[in-house]
């Protein structure tokens, strides 16, 4: 058997688990209620230009009104509209929003059953989800609507100083593809929760 029949037949059995039962069967359940969603995007930095050499024997005097004023490039130090577009893209995009956020409840030593809360119309999704014991990243798997995707969960510094998780889903490859002219070479979506980092 391949690993993605594999992978099918996983998600048919727990889907079939989430589909007939409740969380009262669940070894134990943890919660990620999302806070806030960012995205967070990289392009390279521009090559600055080589400054002009100046003459010694001509010094300029910055308080003198005839001396020329330094050139501004256009846009220099202005947000990228297209960064900024794709940026807003994919908060809106976004499956959870804020005040929505992930209940999980462990039935199998590595998955169990998904409770998306969206915040938006589409209420409350059941899904499925994975993550091997010790490991940071968990797959998240849905049916209706289709969604599936991997985060990181990973660990930010909330306003009092505690330790919480946020969870971290790399969208680079689809971002790169959907606007190959616009040089990115990080982008992901990070959803901030107010569980408190394990």
């Amino acid at each position: 058997m391949t690993k993605q029949l594999k992978y099918c037949a996983a998600c048919l059995l727990l889907l079939g688990a989430t589909a007939c039962g409740d969380d009262s069967d669940a070894f134990y359940t943890t919660a990620y209620p999302v806070v806030r969603v960012e995205a967070e995007i990289t392009v390279p930095t521009p090559d600055p230009d080589p400054e002009e050499p100046t003459d010694p024997e001509e010094p300029t005097d910055p308080t003198d009104p005839t001396d020329p004023a330094p050139e501004t490039k256009a846009g220099e130090g202005e947000p990228d509209p297209v960064i900024e577009q794709i940026r807003a893209e994919i908060v809106a995009t976004a499956p959870v929003k804020a005040g929505g956020g992930y209940t999980l409840s462990f039935t199998k030593y590595n998955g169990g059953q998904l409770r998306i809360n969206t915040a938006a119309e589409a209420g409350e999704v059941k899904g499925v989800f994975f993550k091997d014991p010790g490991a940071t990243d968990i797959l998240f798997y849905c049916p209706e609507p289709a969604m599936e995707y991997t985060c990181t969960v990973a660990t930010y510094k909330a306003e009092d100083g505690t330790s919480k998780a946020v969870l971290t889903v790399d969208l680079t490859g689809q971002y790169q593809a959907l606007y190959p002219n616009a040089g990115i070479t990080k982008a992901v979506r990070k959803e901030y929760t107010s569980a408190n980092a394990k």
